[in-house]
């Protein structure tokens, strides 16, 4: 069991180191898939090498010593028939394997429209657009292909294995022939004959016993085990003891305070895409300065928030932290300078008060922080709703207590969860997307009021926010366009000016509306 825990936990280590980016891959995928669901074959590989160890093995070395001593023509028919239950095992086996490795793909989309028809966050599209048999058809095309498949493998191996079960039974049969000629002409009494007889069965049953232990176990884990290894590679011997011992996440240590971020001639490609999301990108952020991103959709906005704080790495360019410049050794710190409100956010069915603390764990016990950060974003009404205040469940996982949220009010959980320990920069990636458009304004000043004396990045396609900022970055198609103050850039006509107009156009209609 531990050994089982200890390989389990450097898979999930290695998958965590992993870049973001490889889960845009399907070479990486497929490989983390296969691996993540045979991860026991590595202590099975072990368990295996043990059994083998306290296996007949010697039983057989010693009946085959009495073979030599009384009748020499059994290690012939011992031999012959465990060639052939080897060759056999080993060319199922190989088969096996070499299923495994092609379904995974298949196996994949099964998994997922199996996902869609049983996970309750897809339950409401399922019913509302009729989706369930337009989904199941899906699923049961994929499921039938890999059962087939694997039931074909089955019956090949069953026709191969009866190969050798008759084989057994040839080689018995001419063996008991053997016995009675010995028995008749003399060459050993009727005691021998008996041990002998006995022996033959129990012979061929502890080799197949040895047989499926060295091909279907040993040898067939050890493929796994190359493919588990290829995985987590390169990973020493200190990595291993720390995962032993719960200390291979520590965090990495603080760069100094916050002065400026910097990305200097930065481009970024997503795996198997057709072009760059981000080219050639010159940018930076100054201690207490508010910068508003603005573009619209696919311009790169979010791929450059990505590439700031460091989820993603720069492919060419290089991303700089007060001047020192950030790799793979001194990433991980990079993270700790950041309050994140990302556009794309995993709904944690946790009490509100660790949703909220997620944003600064350390701090997520502290009743001073989650108070200051429930108060920032306005969400103490919210609290006085349910009976646990913010002990309460988010949505109804495991706990039919736990309460349901709307768009807009898991969106200010995620602005509180940013506002936690307050960070040197905060990172707000379209925070209204969700919000009610009524409110939307009121909100806005809010986040306004609350970037006083901080150093801040807002990201969003809507005007408003440029307002509340020291410097304007237009994007467009992966490029910075234009930047400035909201005056300078509507004095030079540009896109910036033409996507002001758009939206004021847009109020002045609804205000004709109302």
């Amino acid at each position: 069991l531990n050994v089982d825990q200890l390989f389990h936990s450097i898979f999930m280590y290695k998958s965590y180191k992993a870049s973001q980016t490889k889960f845009f891959e399907t070479e990486f995928m497929e490989k983390y898939s296969f691996i993540s669901g045979r991860t026991n074959m590595i202590s099975s590989y072990i368990g295996n090498l043990c059994n083998l160890l306290f296996s007949g093995f010697f039983n057989v070395i010693s009946t085959i010593i009495l073979f030599a001593i009384y009748e020499p023509w059994l290690i012939l028919f011992t031999i012959t028939y465990t060639i052939i239950a080897a060759i056999v095992t080993k060319i199922v086996t190989e088969k096996q394997y070499k299923l495994d490795k092609e379904q995974i793909k298949d196996q994949r989309f099964s998994d997922y429209y199996k996902d869609i028809l049983t996970n309750k966050k897809y339950a409401k599209e399922l019913r509302i657009y009729k989706l369930k048999s337009y989904i199941y058809d899906k699923w049961i095309y994929f499921y039938e292909k890999t059962r087939f498949e694997r039931l074909n493998l089955v019956l090949k191996g069953t026709k191969l294995f009866n190969k050798v079960v008759f084989c057994r039974l040839i080689c018995r049969m001419l063996a008991i022939c053997v016995l009675l000629l010995g028995l008749y002409y003399n060459k050993y009494n009727i005691g021998v004959f008996v041990m002998l007889f006995g022996l033959i069965d129990t012979n061929m049953s502890k080799i197949n016993e040895i047989i499926s232990l060295i091909i279907s176990g040993v040898l067939q884990d050890t493929k796994y085990l190359c493919d588990y290894y290829d995985f987590i590679y390169p990973i020493t011997n200190k990595e291993i003891k720390n995962i032993k011992n719960n200390s291979a996440l520590v965090s990495a240590p603080r760069f100094d305070n916050f002065n400026e971020i910097k990305l200097k001639n930065v481009d970024f490609t997503y795996p198997s895409a057709d072009k760059k999301a981000l080219k050639n990108i010159d940018f930076y952020l100054k201690k207490g300065e508010v910068v508003s991103v603005l573009g619209y959709n696919g311009s790169g906005k979010t791929t450059l928030s990505k590439i700031l704080n460091g989820s993603f790495f720069p492919q060419n360019g290089n991303l700089y932290l007060n001047n020192t410049l950030i790799n793979d050794n001194n990433r991980n710190s990079l993270f700790e300078y950041f309050g994140n409100a990302t556009q794309e956010f995993s709904h944690f069915s946790l009490p509100i008060k660790e949703f909220v603390g997620l944003g600064y764990i350390e701090k997520m016990n502290d009743k001073s922080e989650l108070d200051s950060a429930y108060n920032m974003v306005g969400i103490e009404n919210l609290l006085s709703k349910f009976p646990y205040a913010d002990s309460t469940i988010l949505g109804k996982e495991y706990d039919e207590e736990g309460q349901e949220l709307s768009g807009g009010e898991w969106q200010r959980l995620l602005l509180a969860s940013a506002y936690m320990g307050n960070h040197e920069i905060l990172l707000l990636d379209e925070p209204t997307a969700s919000i009610d458009p009524l409110l939307e304004m009121d909100f806005i000043n809010k986040i306004k009021e609350n970037l006083q004396g901080k150093t801040a990045v807002l990201i969003s396609h809507h005007i408003g926010f440029a307002r509340i900022a020291d410097r304007i970055i237009l994007m467009d198609d992966g490029k910075i366009v234009e930047q400035g103050t909201h005056d300078y850039l509507l004095s030079i006509n540009g896109v910036y000016s033409k996507l002001f107009n758009e939206q004021k156009k847009l109020y002045e209609n609804e205000d004709k509306l109302i």
